[in-house]
């Protein structure tokens, strides 16, 4: 009679281990993560980005090429195609007053006679990054500057290390000066919420910088929050999450509820074997 009882005692605790292991894996997945992901896929390049993106590198060749002329007559094509309304439509407002101030900005440089080579380069590199971010989502060419930022912050660091605050101040204008450059295309990319927070903390060690007697505590303390937010701006979440509570990404999520499951199962069928092996001795 006990072992009647048993067996099916022990099929019916497999079978409600495994019940709940599917409805928690159920649940790891978000709801509405389906939507999230068909979401995430960029919109399919129209004609009109497609040229934009291709004056601007246009561009971009005739000013590294030093052929200013040319490069005015670029610019014109560049704005052309920045007012049609599939371009205008793919922005958003930050978006769209960033990238019309960048082309004002290559506009003005090209146009000036005082401008130097160095000014006409940087505004049609700011503009040429732009306008890729805006074509290529999915690999865009502003994420290459990952490394020279945070190079930037790792001079930083270094001339404070050194006591030498006449260097700090000259490596914030280069790592401001490299920022600039991607600015426009984090905008376009999505990164609105980041760049605040870059531009704030750009913003706060310049200050510093100018200070005539910082607290270097203050400094280090500032500097300790460089590469976490230019982490964040470049979306490098294993290490922008250091600022934040530790919050296992779905696929962690669901590795660590698949070992569970399978532990409870051996567990299960270990404690089934046990009762066979009793039933049968």
């Amino acid at each position: 009679m006990i072992r009647g009882q048993a067996f099916p005692k022990v099929i019916r605790i497999v079978l409600s281990v495994v019940l709940s292991m599917v409805l928690l894996l159920s649940v790891c997945v978000p709801p509405g993560m389906a939507e999230t992901q068909d979401q995430s896929k960029p919109v399919g390049k129209t004609k009109e980005i497609e040229e934009l993106d291709h004056a601007a590198a246009t561009l971009y060749r005739d000013v590294m090429d030093g052929n200013i002329e040319k490069a005015r007559a670029d610019v014109a094509e560049v704005s052309r195609w920045f007012s049609t309304g599939q371009v205008q439509a793919a922005l958003s407002v930050e978006a769209i007053h960033a990238l019309s101030g960048s082309i004002l900005e290559v506009q003005q440089a090209t146009q000036s006679v005082q401008a130097s080579p160095d000014e006409w380069v940087k505004a049609a590199a700011n503009l040429r990054l732009a306008t890729d971010a805006l074509a290529h989502p999915r690999q865009p060419l502003w994420q290459q500057y990952y490394k020279i930022l945070r190079e930037d912050v790792s001079g930083l660091n270094n001339q404070f290390a050194k006591g030498n605050m006449k260097g700090f101040k000259a490596s914030t204008a280069v790592l401001e000066d490299h920022y600039e450059t991607i600015r426009t295309a984090a905008l376009i990319h999505g990164r609105t919420t980041e760049v605040v927070r870059t531009d704030s903390w750009i913003s706060y060690i310049k200050g510093l910088g100018n200070q005539q007697n910082a607290d270097a505590s203050t400094i280090r303390g500032a500097l300790d929050q460089g590469n976490p937010t230019f982490n964040a701006l470049f979306g490098r979440e294993k290490d922008a999450t250091a600022l934040a509570p530790f919050i296992p990404r779905e696929s962690e999520r669901r590795a660590e509820v698949a070992i569970g499951m399978i532990v409870l199962l051996a567990l299960a069928y270990a404690g089934y074997r046990k009762y066979r092996a009793g039933f049968t001795g």
